[in-house]
Formats: C-alpha cells, structure tokens, sequence
C-alpha cells in the first residue's frame, strides 16, 4: 500500500460555518497588564476580524492571601482591565479558571484542584461580575502533570467540574462551561480520559470539550490530530453525548528553525500555510465551536525556544505572515486541503474464454435443384446443432486490478469518480473511470496489451482541494487466474 496524496474530482466545499464563528485568539494576561500594550494588543486582535479572545483567569491574583470575596472584597482591577480592553474592542473573552492560591488547596501547588468550598465563591462571584461573558474553560490539560499537581487525576477534574456547575447554577448564569483543553501524547492519553471522565458523570456537567489538537504534522495529514476528531466526536455519541461540541481552545504552530513536539522547523509562511489550513479545516465540521490560535504574541526573544515563537506578532507586536493569513481567512478566504489515497495494484495473466459463431459445414446446393425433405428432429438435436456451431476457445489476458480508500478532509463519506492511466505496450496508457463510493474503490480490467509498468492517478482540483497526480508501481504477479 502506497499512501499518495491526491485532489478529488468532485466534492463538498461549503463550510458546516464561518470561519468567523469559530476563530480565537489566546492572550496571556502578564502580556496585557501595560495599559499601552494591551491597547494595541486587543486593538490588533480586533483587526483580524476575530471574536473570540482566551485569556487566563488567575484566580491567585483575585485572592492572593486568603479568601476576601466573600466579604465583597478581592483584588479585580487588573481583570477588570483586561477583559474591559478586550470588551471595547468588540472581542468575547473566554477566561481560563486556574492558578489556585496557595491557601485554597491542600498542597499550596498553583495548579492544584481547590478545595471546593472556597472556588464556588470566587466562581459565582466571577459569574456575577462579568455576566457578559458566554463561555469559561475549566482550568488547562488536565492529563499532563505540568498543570495537574501531583498528578492528573479524572476524579478530581470531575469534582472541579461539579464544583464549577454549582457555582454556575447558584447565580442561575446560562454561560456555557468548557472543559479544560486536553494535550495530546501526555501523561494519559485523550481517549483513556475522556472515558474515565465520562464514567464518573463529567460528560454531563460540560457544554463542550476542550481540546488542543497539536500535531508534528500539518492539520490536513491523516495522521494528524485534527484528522482524528471525527473519531473523538462519533466517540462521544457512544459515550451518550453526541450534542456535546469540541471548543478547540489552543492549536499552533511555532516559528523556529528546529523540530519540535509541535512542528517540522517552520518559517513564518509556513506557519501561515498551517494556520490557514487548521481554519479551513475545522470550519468544516459543524460541531466544532471554537478554534484559538496560539498565541497572538511570541512570549521571549529566543529564536530557538519553540514555547516563545508561537505568536502571530512579534514581542515587539510586528506581525508575522500568519497574522495576515488569519485576517484572510476570518474574512472568507479559504485554503485548498489535501485528500489522501491509499492506492494497491497488481497484474496478473488470467485466460478468459472467448466464443465465436462457427461456419456452416457442407457444400451449397446447386441451382435448380430441389431441397431434400429433412427428416423430423429427434429430441434435443436443436441444442446439439446450436452448441456444435459455437467455437468455444481461450486466450491469454493481462488483468490490472486497482482498489484504495480516498480520504477526504472535512467529508466522511466521498462519492466521486477517479481516472487512472493503465501501462500498455509500446509505452502508450489507457484511461478508465474508477467510482468511489463512500471513500473506498475496486475496478479490475482485462485486455491484451495491459503491462507492469507505471500506474498514474490524476484528478482536476476543485475549490477547496489541491490537484495533483499521483502513480504506482504495477508489478507482475506469477500467478494465473483460471
């Protein structure tokens, strides 16, 4: 099996919706604490004609020392700012809800689950000071240990969640609550928490799930994350929840000249190539709400550090091809994807039969002369003179046989039709339909001067699909079919 990348002859290019629904952009809050920056920071946001803004909520900066919002009090000015900015300049925030202090847990840790009592009030209270926001992410990778002290846990994430549900129900808030964006290839795995979160009940205490669907490779590959969320989604129909969206809450690519966990070394179109390939492609699923970028600004100067070159600007907020290339596709631009064949061929000789009507044997009767009488069939001679005139023989045959699976990304099920070239002798091809039904193919066909040789696959790109050709070795098999 060959995996080859091919276009599709014709297919779906509507998007399940806009680009525009769907798009963020993750801010960090230490970033935005300067008046001037974060200005320019959520004014540079706005431009791209994005709306959705996540940014974190630390609530250690509310309440640093001990629990003061239920007298009224804690320390808000500088959340009030941020998301105020992000407010006037027309953006929704989606707060991130961690950073636990360090009198509200057990352990002290920063990201250590709270202790239930004390985060339902700063909740509520948050609930109640910013009703104008519709969406909170509950706390960030909950499977990876860096922001799961001492480990992850599914049990207490769940407990997180109950505690959040509650405070989200005193306040009588209709804001929808989002799971905490799940890592790929950490400490346990995306499945295995999801079904130990469905299990104890988490799947019903959220509105969407969150997700950060990195990959080492570009969105639209096969192997990639975002290539497997079709997969995750027909997964929580079974779970019981097949209404409940994924909110991808972080997904990027960074600039740097070394591969990483994230990417390839990219440079800065290539991190534009994949922005607009992540776009086009989660906009085609219609139970995918969200889809952040991250991050809008580089977090340090190193040009080596990948955790620093995520950002559609520069630290010093000059933009980067990929700033461009998202103001391009929240306006309605859309990048052509990459169908995927797994192509297998083979020849074979086979001897088929051939049947040809035979001569009449005797000699014509002479002019004039009267025809003899013939003398009254006896039984079944009729079907013996019909089967002695037929000649019966078999030839030599070279049968080609061509059978894939076309992966289509964004459409589940392609139905098209392909055109392969078959090798013939004298160096000359053949072409011939092959139809896809439902992403899978099978054709055979016979003739004399099929060879081995080069198989070739073209197909005419569409809109929304990149055209390309594709070919395949077509070796010789000893084997004969009879």
């Amino acid at each position: 099996m060959l995996a080859l990348s091919l276009a599709l002859a014709a297919a779906p290019s509507a998007q399940a919706r806009p680009v525009s629904e769907i798009a963020g952009v993750m801010v960090h809050p230490w970033q935005a604490q300067v008046p001037d920056a974060r200005e320019r920071i959520f004014a540079g946001v706005a431009a791209t004609g994005t709306k959705w803004v996540r940014i974190d909520l630390p609530w250690s900066w509310v309440e640093p020392h001990g629990p003061t919002v239920r007298n009224g009090h804690g320390s808000w000015s500088q959340i009030d700012a941020i998301f105020g900015a992000a407010h006037r300049h027309g953006l929704k925030p989606i707060p991130i809800v961690a950073h636990t202090p360090p009198w509200a847990s057990d352990s002290g840790e920063l990201w250590a689950y709270p202790d239930a009592e004390p985060f339902e009030t700063f909740l509520a209270a948050a609930l109640r000071r910013y009703p104008q926001i519709q969406a909170w992410e509950l706390w960030n990778e909950p499977n990876y240990s860096r922001f799961s002290k001492p480990r992850p846990d599914p049990a207490a994430f769940v407990e997180f969640l109950r505690s959040a549900r509650r405070a989200r129900d005193s306040v009588g808030s209709t804001a929808k609550l989002i799971s905490g964006g799940l890592a790929p290839g950490v400490d346990i795995e995306i499945d295995d928490w999801i079904n130990q979160v469905a299990i104890r009940g988490g799947l019903t205490l959220i509105d969407g799930l969150g997700i950060h669907p990195y990959s080492s490779v570009s969105p639209d590959d096969p192997r990639s994350r975002m290539m497997q969320l079709q997969a995750l989604h027909e997964r929580l129909a079974k779970l019981g929840r097949p209404d409940l969206p994924l909110w991808l809450t972080e997904y990027g690519a960074p600039t740097v000249p070394v591969a990483n966990g994230y990417a390839p070394a990219l440079n800065e179109q290539q991190q534009a190539d994949r922005l607009r390939t992540a776009f086009a492609l989660a906009s085609r699923f219609d139970w995918i709400e969200n889809l952040t970028w991250y991050e809008y600004r580089d977090g340090c100067d190193d040009p080596v550090d990948p955790e620093c070159n995520f950002g559609l600007v520069r630290t010093d907020l000059s933009h980067k091809p990929a700033y461009d290339a998202l103001r391009e596709v929240v306006a309605g631009a859309t990048a052509p994807l990459r169908p995927t064949l797994l192509l297998s061929t083979k020849i074979r000789e086979a001897r088929v039969p051939v049947t040809a009507k035979a001569s009449k044997r005797g000699a014509k009767p002479k002019p004039g002369a009267k025809p003899k009488r013939r003398a009254k069939p006896k039984r079944g001679a009729k079907k013996r003179r019909a089967k002695q005139r037929r000649a019966v023989k078999h030839v030599k045959v070279n049968r080609i046989t061509v059978s894939g699976r076309l992966t289509l990304p964004g459409t589940q099920w392609p139905n098209t039709r392909l055109t392969v070239l078959l090798p013939r002798s004298g160096g000359r091809t053949k072409a011939v339909p092959v139809v896809v039904k439902e992403g899978i193919f099978w054709a055979r066909f016979e003739g004399r001067d099929l060879r081995s040789g080069t198989l070739e696959a073209r197909f005419a790109g569409l809109d929304g699909y990149q055209p390309l050709t594709a070919q395949i070795q077509v070796t010789t098999s000893v084997t004969t079919i009879r």
